[in-house]
């Protein structure tokens, strides 16, 4: 009577294939919630913090400008276009810092569609195995028709 084996057999697949995928669908959400997380830290705390910093850099750049009684007509660039060099360098910096902020995020809500994907497969494997262990199961019943009994007769 193998067929009693690969009946629960089948059905102990199937249940850890969903067992496994519950536990991948909770990994990906956890990913997910971290790439939240990293977004709103970038957008509430770096992202201000680093405009702060171009702002105290800009304006102590020009009470430097302002201290020193620069003579305009004898350097070769103007503290105006000092500044702005300084200003272009700075809008620059941000950007790249959201760049990498959006690159970061979308990298984690990826790797939580890979994992959302391994449970996915994880089920399909459980029922996979499930589907056999019910063939199995049936072709040990038919093949052992006459030593079982009445089964299929």
């Amino acid at each position: 009577m193998a067929f009693i084996g690969n009946i629960l057999g089948g059905y102990a697949a199937r249940e850890v294939g969903k067992f496994n995928q519950r536990l991948f669908n909770q990994e990906a959400a956890i990913v997910r919630n971290n790439a939240e997380i990293k977004k709103r830290t970038f957008n509430e705390v770096d992202r201000p913090r680093i405009i702060a910093a171009h702002n105290r850099k800009q304006s102590n750049m020009l009470v430097n400008f302002l201290k020193s009684g620069v003579d305009v007509d004898r350097i070769g660039g103007s503290p105006f276009l000092v500044m702005l060099d300084q200003a272009t360098e700075n809008a620059f910096d941000l950007e790249i810092a959201e760049f990498n902020s959006t690159v970061s995020y979308q990298n984690e809500i990826n790797r939580s569609l890979l994992t959302e994907a391994k449970g996915a497969s994880e089920a399909y494997k459980g029922d996979l195995a499930f589907r056999t262990g019910m063939a199995k199961a049936a072709g040990d019943i038919y093949a052992n028709k006459d030593t079982y009994g009445s089964l299929l007769s």
